[in-house]
């Protein structure tokens, strides 16, 4: 049989289940071992031992950096401060501008469906009062009621136009104007 070196297993170790927590244990493998079948002992750990092993060594420097950049100066507090108060008060802001948009746009939409409404009322009264009145009848009340009466040759005059538009009448026209 082959002889195995002997070797010092002092920093290797070996992470085993524990049965009765379901934590895992460390064990550090003693000193030394010999070769052959003789079953090895361990001598238990705790974590904190190991983190304290793995953990690498800081310096006082880097201690005292880590200190100041925990720190916060009056000056920077207030700062944030500021920066946290005018940040609130513009998302109030927002939501009050955003509320009274959609206030006015609520009320845009009813008042443009009052419109419609109105303009539907408006055309139905139109057409109701079209269909209630015909030419007869504004005739017949013309002539019998208010006493009207239709113009005869001698009271309708005709005038040339030389741009052949409209003509108005600003002052009386005598008879030998036309």
């Amino acid at each position: 049989m082959a002889r195995r070196n002997t070797k010092s297993y002092t920093n290797a170790k070996r992470r085993v289940n524990s049965i009765k927590s379901g934590s895992a244990k460390y064990y550090r493998l003693q000193e030394s071992y010999e070769d052959g079948n003789a079953v090895r002992s361990f001598e238990e750990e705790t974590e904190e031992d190991i983190i304290e092993e793995v953990r690498p060594k800081v310096s006082e420097r880097t201690k005292s950096n880590r200190a100041r950049a925990k720190n916060m100066s009056a000056g920077y507090v207030l700062f944030l401060s500021a920066v946290c108060i005018v940040t609130v008060f513009l998302c109030i802001h927002y939501l009050q501008l955003r509320s009274d948009l959609t206030n006015q746009t609520e009320e845009i939409a009813s008042m443009q469906n009052a419109l419609s409404q109105l303009k539907a009322d408006n055309d139905a009264y139109y057409k109701e009062t079209m269909a209630s009145l015909s030419m007869d009848d504004v005739k017949d009340t013309a002539l019998k009621k208010l006493n009207m009466h239709y113009a005869t040759e001698s009271q309708i005059r005709y005038y040339s136009a030389e741009d052949e538009s409209y003509v108005r009448q600003y002052q009386n026209l005598s008879e030998d104007d036309g």
